[in-house]
């Protein structure tokens, strides 16, 4: 009979780990996988562009903006300040009796300081100027007019042309109160018109009862002839 033992062995059978040959295939195997395994790592990352942190300077142009806005609305938001409920003063008089005494520039401050500014010069292109306004200081039934009923449309000030709408206050600012404000702009920033009193307000107020904004040409058809 044949030796079997001395058949040739079949290359294509598996081999033992510890065969020859048999750590080529290990290796193949693990590079394989490793390389496998990184790319699955890299599929499951999260995606980094636009995820940047912004620079240092928009930072600091963002704090230095939000600064702006607040010394801004600080300065000029009058009509959020405490002074709207401080327009009147308390005063004692010889009598020991106490007289309300209201005060021009703190009205303004509180609900005319928005549109025309603290120094009256108003916003370029929306709000007319106070300052040497011949609507202001000309006569003073104008500006008390005005602050009764509001005012739209169209006017002229000093050469420009405004168009925006003011609102009455007629029912929200006293006799005294108007006039201590109308007093105020009229005498200030370089105006050097004359005071106007409560009781020419109340006269005023009497005699025009409830009506519409006033406008530009209302009010000059009613000012006095020269």
């Amino acid at each position: 009979m044949p030796d079997e033992s001395k058949k040739p062995q079949d290359s294509s059978s598996p081999q033992s780990p510890g065969s020859p040959g048999s750590e080529f295939r290990d290796t193949d195997t693990t590079h394989v996988n490793e390389i496998h395994q990184r790319i699955v790592a890299r599929e499951e990352e999260e995606p980094e562009e636009g995820f940047e942190p912004p620079p240092w300077w928009v930072w600091a142009i963002s704090v230095l903006i939000l600064f702006a806005m607040g010394f801004y609305l600080g300065r000029y938001g009058g009509s959020w300040s405490t002074l709207a409920h401080e327009v009147e003063q308390p005063a004692v008089e010889g009598g020991g009796a106490v007289k309300r005494v209201v005060k021009g520039d703190q009205v303004y401050a509180a609900v005319c300081q928005t549109c025309h500014q603290a120094t009256g010069i108003g916003i370029s292109g929306q709000y007319p100027p106070l300052v040497g306004s011949e609507w202001v200081t000309n006569d003073p039934e104008t500006p008390v007019r005005v602050v009764l009923f509001g005012f739209e449309g169209p006017v002229t000030v000093k050469g420009t042309t405004y168009n925006n709408k003011m609102p009455p206050f007629h029912d929200k600012l006293s006799d005294d109160e108007i006039a201590a404000v109308v007093t105020h702009i009229r005498s200030s920033w370089g105006n050097a018109a004359k005071e106007v009193t409560s009781e020419a307000v109340k006269t005023l107020r009497a005699d025009l009862g409830t009506r519409a904004p006033w406008s530009a040409s209302e009010l000059q058809a009613l000012k006095p002839k020269k």
